[in-house]
């Protein structure tokens, strides 16, 4: 027994020592806790649910057998964690508080790990607020923005004036900023002077207006029309259009028709059309087809927006009358939109019913314009109705709409997609869509895309193709990819080699050069020029001993300008180190004019002075 007494007193002390430490390395403006810097080598999770009988027990018992996160987080419901997260923070004293926010900062789930942290660091704020900001200060620096206001409007409620002289002192301005809106949220919107006067305190510049605005709009929630009245009254200008546009907006939420009537009956006429509006906005919401009736009131001209949003919440009802409606739009390119959005809310939900009613629409120009929407739905539901849907249309939408198509079909049966694509009439589609499924498939597949394009005719058979295979085989298999490639001929198969080398010299350059023994002619200058540029984009020494290899070749100076352009954007220096060591003077002269040229925005003083020393004939004109 003693042996166990002396353990938990270790452990006691052990937790005190580590709880001074950490209060004593901290001062006001500085945050060095690692609560949120250290990550967990095994992140928090919850223990397995227990029972609803036992976390019953513990209810009753004021979850008195509760003492950690883990635990907090193994009781079957949200309610009853929070509960015992209020109980077990309500009776922890500072050290506690802390060792359970540390751990709170540890759990993996991310909804789990804001509730908990919020709670626990506004009842440490009670006891601690300067060590509560200090933590979400290191909260910020790690990414977590939400604690900060936090703390500091719950500060703001429990004691202003310190708030305040906390907030000034913070150092970096988007963490005072955040720390001040906090304050400041903790007064009354109602109290517009103590909000003023607190604001120039926190040096936040904000118009009494604004404040009046913001007091308006709480006040519009129990007295819009008197709320209303006021806002009319505020000076013209950008805080009197928001505070008009927030009261309505409340008054809106509550009574539309009210609201509508009302505004009705204001004189200033650009107040009250923008006023509608939105009432008309909000009433869509939840009775588009009152709201539409009120629009058509309105002066034409004046509701193109509104026209889409409540023509979009009747489709939603009953896409038949908002399509029904929509004739009655007198603008072309707005009836178009509202089409768009009726045809869209209908598509999600039967888009065989909307691409029947699309196809029967007289207007071909419309039929066109709507076609996209069409497919995007029906190709999901059914590809095949999709594409034929598609083949109907005008040969000018074709390429578009059964690329989307084919696209779709790829992702599930790539086979059935490359037939369908080679039954394609035009030529230029045919090879468009082979591409299409080719690209799908090469970055699961490599080998199988390769099969398929060795089905075709080779007079089909385009370098886009041969590409985009290649591309990611590159990546897995190299060898297999130029293995491929090779049994081609002519131009594809350069293009091919090409391709790979592009490719594989930017994931692996040590691996392209060890290629270039089995290259030739154009592929090989391309595999090295490829090589030499992502050499040097890391090191340009490097680069520079690797262009030896091909001194005394034809590409060498194509090598060396390659170089010497990286180097001219990073170390200009060492630039004009390789120009000038250049024996051939028309070499040099064309290597100076290109370092001159690339730093000819950003240092125009230097490059000066380098076309200066080149031939009156080598230099701009």
């Amino acid at each position: 027994m003693q042996t166990k007494w002396q353990a938990l007193v270790v452990l006691l002390i052990v937790i005190a020592g580590a709880g001074g430490y950490w209060f004593g390395h901290r001062s006001n403006n500085t945050v060095e806790s690692n609560l949120f810097t250290q990550k967990p080598l095994i992140p928090i999770e919850a223990e397995q649910t227990i029972s609803v009988a036992t976390a019953q027990q513990l209810r009753e018992e004021y979850y008195q057998g509760i003492n950690t996160i883990s635990e907090i987080l193994s009781l079957p419901s949200l309610f009853a964690q929070q509960e015992a997260l209020y109980m077990i923070g309500g009776r922890a004293d500072k050290i506690q508080l802390q060792l359970l926010i540390r751990d709170a900062a540890a759990v993996a789930d991310a909804q789990q790990r804001a509730m908990l942290l919020q709670i626990l660091v506004v009842r440490l704020t009670e006891i601690d607020p300067q060590t509560a900001a200090n933590i979400a200060l290191d909260a910020y620096q790690n990414k977590d923005y939400s604690l900060l206001h936090h703390v500091y409007q719950h500060w703001g409620k429990l004691n202003l004036e310190a708030a305040i002289n906390s907030a000034n002192k913070i150092k970096d301005s988007y963490q005072q900023s955040t720390a001040a809106q906090g304050v400041l949220a903790a007064i009354s919107v109602s109290d517009v002077q103590q909000a003023m006067e607190v604001s120039k305190r926190l040096g936040i510049e904000t118009s009494e207006e604004q404040y009046v605005g913001n007091a308006l709009v709480e006040k519009a929630i129990q007295d819009p029309e008197s709320a209303l009245q006021e806002a009319m009254l505020m000076p013209q200008g950008y805080e009197r259009d928001s505070a008009l546009q927030g009261v309505i907006d409340a008054w809106a939420k509550q009574d539309p028709r009210q609201a509508f009537a009302y505004v009705e009956r204001i004189t200033d006429n650009r107040a009250r059309l923008q006023l509608q509006e939105t009432i008309l906005y909000r009433w869509a919401e939840s009775n588009p087809q009152a709201a539409y009736e009120i629009m058509l009131t309105l002066p034409k001209g004046r509701t193109s927006n509104v026209n889409y949003t409540i023509l979009t919440n009747i489709a939603n009802q009953n896409p038949r009358e908002a399509l029904n409606l929509i004739e009655n739009i007198s603008s072309s390119r707005n009836r178009v939109d509202a089409y768009n959005a009726t045809i869209q809310t209908w598509a999600a939900k039967d888009a065989r019913a909307e691409a029947n009613f699309v196809s029967q629409i007289d207007n071909k120009q419309l039929r066109q314009q709507l076609a996209p929407t069409v497919i995007q739905y029906l190709s999901t539901e059914s590809p095949d109705d999709a594409l034929i849907f598609a083949r109907e249309l005008d040969p000018n939408g074709q390429m578009y709409l059964q690329d989307t198509v084919i696209g779709q079909i790829a992702g599930t049966n790539p086979e059935r997609a490359f037939q369908l694509a080679q039954s394609a009439e035009q030529a230029t589609v045919r090879q468009q869509l082979m591409v299409t499924v080719v690209n799908n498939l090469s970055y699961q597949d490599p080998p199988r895309a390769a099969a398929m394009i060795d089905q075709v005719p080779s007079a089909e058979i385009t370098p886009e193709i041969i590409n985009s295979v290649v591309y990611n085989w590159a990546n897995s298999d190299p060898d297999a990819a130029m293995a491929w490639v090779n049994s081609k001929s002519g131009q594809l198969r350069n293009d091919g080699l090409i391709s790979i080398g592009s490719q594989l010299a930017n994931v692996d350059p040590d691996l392209a050069a060890s290629y270039l023994p089995q290259l030739n002619g154009q592929v090989r200058e391309s595999w090295a020029q490829n090589i030499t540029y992502n050499y040097s984009s890391y090191d340009l020494a490097e680069a520079v001993t690797w262009i030896e290899n091909f001194r005394g070749k034809s590409i060498y100076n194509n090598l060396l300008s390659s170089v010497v352009s990286q180097a001219a954007t990073t170390d200009v220096d060492y630039a004009l180190q390789l120009a000038q060591n250049t024996s051939n003077a028309e070499q040099r002269n064309g290597l100076l004019r290109q370092i001159a040229d690339q730093i000819s925005y950003s240092d125009p003083q230097r490059a000066e002075s380098l076309y200066s020393r080149l031939p009156v004939e080598d230099r701009p004109q």
